[in-house]
Parts: C-alpha cells; sequence; structure tokens
C-alpha cells in the first residue's frame, strides 16, 4: 500500500531545468559557439555530468572571465524560473495527498538554498512533509539513490511503501534502486531522452488523477512492465483509456469490438501459417528471417489483443495465466496424441480460474 509521495524537484515541480539550459544556451550564443544539446540532455537530474563552463572554454579556445560569465548566467537563471510556474498536475496531486493521508517529500539532486528557496516561492513549502537535498547525503547526487534513501528514513515508510516522480533518466534510475515504484512525467527537454525500463509514464501529472494512478500501481506493482498483461495496460493508460483495476462486466460493445480484434488477428496469423505450410509442401527454399518475422509479428499481435481481452474485464491475465500454467505443469507424463499433444493424465485437475477470479 502506497503511503508516501516522494517528488523529485527540478523539472517536476517546476521547469527550472528549461530555464537552466535556456540561460546557458544564450551564454554560448554570445560567444558564437553552439551548445551541445545531447551533452546537456543526459546530464539532467543529476550534477557533476557535464560541465557548461569549462565546455564554453573550449569551445571558444581561450581563458574567460569565469565568475562574470557564472554571475551574469546565473542571474538570467533566475529571472526566468520567477516566470515558472507549477507544472501542470502537480498541486492536484499535493491536495489529493493530503485527502488521503499520504506523507509527501522532495528528492533532489540540487542544494537546499535552491530548492528551499524555490518552494518558498512558489507558496507550496508546507505541503511537504520532508525536503531531501543533496547536502544531506554528503553531496551524492541522483542517479545514486541517496536522497530518495534518506526521504524514505525521513518519512518513516518502506520503499514498497513509496512512489517517486521523476522527469530525468538519472532521477528514474536513482528511485529505482533505492527499490521504489518511479513514476516517470518527461518535461519538454527531457522527454527527448530514452528511459529503460520505467515502471509507468505519464506526458503530464494533469493526464491522470493520484487515485487513479495509485489504483494501477496497487493492481499491478513494481516494476509496471514486468508482464505482457501489465503493458497492454500501460497502453491502455497512454492512450487514454484506461481498463478497469476491479472485476467489472462490459457492455455488448465492448465484448463486440474485442472479439473483432481477436477474430481479424487470428484470420491474420491463419493466412501466414498457411503461406509458410504451401510453400513448404512446394519443397521451396525459406529464409528464417524473411519467413519467421511476419510470423511472429502477427502472432505478437494476436496476443496482444487476447491480454487485453482478458484485462478489459478486469480480470489479472497475468494470475489467469499462472494458475493455467500451474495445471498444465501437471500433464508431464501424460500420453500423446499422434501429432504430439499431451493428453490429460488420469487425476488430472483442470485450472480453478473461478477461483483466482473470486479472489480479485
Amino acid at each position: 500500500m502506497i503511503k508516501a509521495l516522494i517528488f523529485d524537484f527540478d523539472g517536476t515541480i517546476f521547469d527550472s531545468e528549461f530555464t537552466e539550459y535556456i540561460s546557458w544556451k544564450e551564454t554560448y550564443d554570445s560567444f558564437g559557439v553552439t551548445l551541445p544539446q545531447d551533452k546537456w540532455l543526459n546530464s539532467i537530474g543529476g550534477v557533476g555530468l557535464f560541465d557548461p563552463y569549462d565546455y564554453l572554454e573550449k569551445l571558444v579556445g581561450r581563458s574567460l572571465e569565469k565568475e562574470t560569465i557564472l554571475t551574469r548566467r546565473r542571474q538570467r537563471d533566475v529571472a526566468l524560473a520567477a516566470q515558472q510556474p507549477v507544472m501542470p498536475g502537480v498541486m492536484d496531486y499535493l491536495l489529493t495527498a493530503k485527502q488521503l493521508g499520504l506523507k509527501t517529500a522532495v528528492a533532489s539532486s540540487s542544494e537546499h538554498s535552491w530548492v528551499d528557496a524555490s518552494l518558498e516561492r512558489l507558496g507550496i513549502i508546507h505541503h511537504f512533509d520532508w525536503i531531501s537535498c543533496r547536502d544531506d547525503v554528503g553531496g551524492k547526487a541522483k542517479p545514486n539513490p541517496d536522497v530518495y534513501l534518506a526521504a524514505l528514513a525521513a518519512l518513516g515508510v518502506a520503499a514498497d511503501e513509496a512512489l517517486a516522480l521523476e522527469d530525468s533518466p538519472n532521477g528514474m534510475i536513482a528511485a529505482q534502486k533505492a527499490g521504489i515504484f518511479c513514476v516517470v512525467v518527461p518535461n519538454q527537454l527531457t522527454s527527448q531522452l530514452p528511459f529503460p525500463q520505467p515502471d509507468y509514464r505519464l506526458t503530464s501529472l494533469a493526464d491522470m488523477p493520484l487515485k487513479q494512478l495509485l489504483g494501477h500501481v496497487s493492481a499491478n506493482g513494481a516494476p509496471y512492465l514486468n508482464s505482457n498483461a501489465k503493458r497492454i495496460r500501460e497502453f491502455h493508460a497512454a492512450v487514454g483509456a484506461p481498463l478497469p483495476i476491479s472485476l467489472t462486466m462490459r457492455n455488448v460493445e465492448n465484448l463486440a469490438l474485442r472479439k473483432k480484434l481477436i477474430d481479424e488477428e487470428y484470420q491474420e496469423v491463419t493466412a501466414v501459417y498457411q503461406q509458410i505450410i504451401a510453400a513448404l509442401e512446394a519443397e521451396q527454399e525459406l529464409d528464417p528471417v524473411e519467413t519467421l518475422t511476419p510470423l511472429a509479428h502477427e502472432l505478437a499481435d494476436l496476443l496482444y489483443v487476447v491480454y487485453g481481452a482478458i484485462e478489459s474485464f478486469g480480470i489479472d491475465a497475468d494470475a489467469v495465466f499462472r494458475e493455467v500454467h500451474r495445471a498444465n505443469l501437471q500433464k508431464a507424463g501424460g500420453p500423446r496424441r499422434e501429432d504430439g499433444k499431451i493428453l490429460k493424465p488420469p487425476g488430472w485437475q483442470p485450472a480453478n480460474v473461478k477461483s483466482v477470479i473470486e479472489k480479485q
């Protein structure tokens, strides 16, 4: 059960990452050189991964007045940041968290001098039970998990009782290293970055109410994308059609659509099988890659709609599959049909799918 929300700060609560990038880009432009966006993007969420000043001197090819440049750049950054509002959905999440009795914290790679002052300016510092920054943990920034571990300890919750909200790959890795389920919410810069194995992803916190997100986490656990069935749920949430999280009888139109999707994919699978069988019977030379690629693709499409059909009722397809798998394992050692199919041995008991559904 989720008992706490832990927010990243820069880029998640408000988009200071974009303002910092703009202030550095303008600085580079003033010297007639270009700030490489890839170097900047890969450093987001961490500290010391890329030094924009050192790289500026390298591009210009001479020593510069460092303090003057850094002071001017910082003043521009502060001016831009002062115009930035709280990111969409953040206030709704904070208010809902309070209603639900959830604890809240910030876990940031920035220092308290920046985070605390910014939260004060935004008028939301009182919404947080704890603020964990890199100067609390010996300067260890993300992707190290230390700021998250410190937040967990301060809130008095276990890792599996918390939900992290992050905008960058470095932040996501830090949260996951701490054992926390991480919801990735990229901003206009970090949306250009790859996120390997996110637990869940939203384009904005405004896209999904906190209660609905908590329902997904409760039903699926972490990591979110650890099965095909859960990937189906991720797809439906992404397209704005989240599936129910408890047993639900659907209407005629929904059932008819699911049946139609399965029929269409089954026909496409059958057609590819027939083509391959005909070619083999004609003793044609077949390239395995060229031959099996369309078959594997169509079979995966069939799996996709079948999993979707089960999950559309709020039924845990993974739990159903596990029970069927358990029953099928009992067929080991049983008789075989002439075509090779393993038959049920004496005393075999079918899968008790009803018990799985009743538990929901």
